[in-house]
């Protein structure tokens, strides 16, 4: 697909298949509600992404044929993965195609930060200087943003732990990198603790209506044994 060669600064978000999302939820969600929270999650955050001043467009990199037209309905390009390939390579092939088409700067973001905001994302670019910038997550040591100029600056290694690995590897390539320790993006939702703390959060947007549309919101508000600042944060 023939991808704007006008944004300097690009996002691109990996999305899953929501039929095989958020699998370490099902002890307390269903396989049809673990798709639907990861469908609303991801509207959410595309829509935060398209809200933001210093992002010149949206890309979604996933599997043909749904989540492209998934990214169509939302109003973003898309870039489809290459089967058996893995995420991180994936995500190494898309920034190489967003790089030769004038990409300058590259923003990847998970679908499972439904509580960020436009200005989250506006200022955690503003804080980027070149190089690698990085938002860690809190709970095993993965990444949960990340900002890199140029777009194949490095080579991507998500996973656990892989705030560590990325900044590895921004020392290994001669790449300045800063740690960013934003609340906005401390917590991703992938098991049940993560899932109270979001409902003890009171989210907005499609996540909101839809945790509060099946119940699920009342069913588990009060569960999180995370301290309540952390959900307000």
């Amino acid at each position: 697909m023939q991808l704007k060669n006008s944004a300097t600064t690009s996002a691109l978000v990996p999305i899953k298949d929501f039929a095989r999302a958020k699998s370490r939820l099902r002890p307390v969600l269903t396989a049809e509600q673990c798709a639907e929270l990861a469908a609303c999650m991801a509207a959410d955050v595309l829509c935060a992404l398209r809200n933001c001043t210093g992002i010149g467009q949206v890309v979604c990199l996933g599997e043909e044929p749904l989540i492209r037209a998934f990214a169509a309905k939302q109003g973003c390009e898309f870039i489809a993965e290459r089967t058996g390939t893995g995420l991180s390579a994936n995500l190494d092939l898309a920034a190489r195609q967003l790089q030769d088409n004038g990409t300058r700067t590259l923003l990847i973001v998970p679908v499972d930060l439904p509580t960020i905001q436009a200005a989250d994302i506006d200022e955690c670019l503003n804080k980027h200087r070149g190089g690698l910038t990085i938002c860690p997550a809190e709970r095993d040591g993965g990444t949960n943003a990340l900002v890199v100029s140029p777009p194949t600056g490095i080579g991507f290694q998500f996973g656990e732990q892989s705030c560590a690995k990325h900044i590895h590897a921004a020392k290994a390539a001669g790449l300045e990198h800063r740690v960013e320790d934003a609340p906005a993006f401390r917590y991703d939702i992938d098991i049940p603790a993560d899932l109270a703390w979001l409902c003890d959060a009171s989210p907005q947007g499609r996540t909101g209506r839809y945790l509060e549309r099946s119940g699920l919101l009342e069913k588990i508000r009060g569960t999180s044994d995370r301290p309540p600042s952390a959900a307000t944060a």
